[in-house]
């Protein structure tokens, strides 16, 4: 399909803004706007919990839809590359999750490279969400309903909890929810070749990253940094979104029909004409709003 205005438009008023692979990630940490949702989310709570993690202090945020005793709960982990983004801003992304589907959200801040490389991240990620679950009756949560979430680099954690979960027999996990999900560092992708430059998200600014998240090379094929590459049998539902113009479609798709493969209930949604983010800027593409309903409706057909 020919491009859609709105995307044509982003593209040309964001081409003129200085490349973030060439800033410092201190420079990209003031420079990004993570979200462009400016609708109000009126919750019945916020608030923020301190826990003592693996790697030292960490914040998770959890936001309340309703009062309701025994929520099911997101725990949500947001992009960035690893490098940059916090979870304040991603309020606006996490609010209408939690108003959309009735369940509460818990945002992890987890550590940012290249302060905290590999495996850093995925560490804080697992502790966070054990956390959740085993204190669940008690933050009015229901231990039974767990589902993780995030988008892009926090899809990567999110596949990656979902992997250990099931591996270590610690805690179920009942739905995973991955948005343009980064699955694999180790290969190459059309996706990549064909729209990795000119479309939002670049191949230059994902190889920077990487660089400041990993090691070292052999840290790429490790499952918990590349989750394609991890065993996917057992695993819960999944519902993978992509986005028709971003360099990590191959891989996200190539994740959901590898689960499918595994025999896990797997719903693979591609956004076409959009490019990476566009659900977290529904003030610029509209289609951003209808994967929240999708969510939902997926949530909804598991009860």
């Amino acid at each position: 399909m020919s491009m859609p205005e709105q995307t044509r438009k982003f593209l040309k008023d964001v081409s003129e803004f200085p490349p973030l692979h060439l800033m410092s990630p201190e420079e990209i940490r003031k420079a990004v706007v993570a979200n462009a949702i400016t609708e109000s989310h009126d919750l019945a709570g916020t608030e923020d919990v301190l826990l003592n993690g693996p790697h030292g202090e960490l914040v998770i945020r959890i936001y309340r839809p309703t009062r309701e005793a025994s929520l099911p709960v997101i725990v949500f982990f947001h992009g960035g590359g690893f490098v940059f983004n916090r979870m304040e801003h991603y309020d606006p992304m996490c609010g209408k999750l939690a108003l959309a589907t009735g369940h509460a959200v818990v945002s992890v801040d987890y550590r940012l490279a290249p302060e905290h490389k590999f495996p850093v991240p995925a560490d804080e990620a697992f502790y966070a969400t054990q956390w959740v679950y085993d204190r669940a009756v008690s933050l009015g949560l229901d231990p039974k309903r767990i589902a993780v979430a995030g988008e892009s680099a926090g899809a990567n954690l999110a596949a990656g909890v979902a992997q250990q979960a099931r591996k270590l027999g610690s805690l179920p996990i009942y739905f995973q929810i991955l948005i343009c999900p980064l699955t694999d560092w180790s290969r190459e992708y059309e996706s990549k070749r064909q729209y990795g430059e000119g479309y939002f998200l670049t191949m230059a600014l994902l190889d920077y990253c990487a660089g400041h998240y990993f090691r070292n090379e052999a840290d790429k094929a490790d499952p918990l940094a590349s989750p394609l590459l991890g065993d996917t049998n057992g695993l819960p539902p999944a519902l993978v979104v992509t986005a028709e113009y971003d360099p990590l479609r191959d891989e996200g798709e190539s994740y959901a029909r590898k689960l499918a493969d595994s025999g896990v209930r797997t719903v693979l949604k591609r956004y076409d004409g959009m490019i990476h983010l566009f659900y977290a800027m529904t003030d610029v593409f509209e289609d951003g709003h209808d994967v929240y309903d999708l969510i939902k409706r997926n949530l909804q057909s598991l009860n």
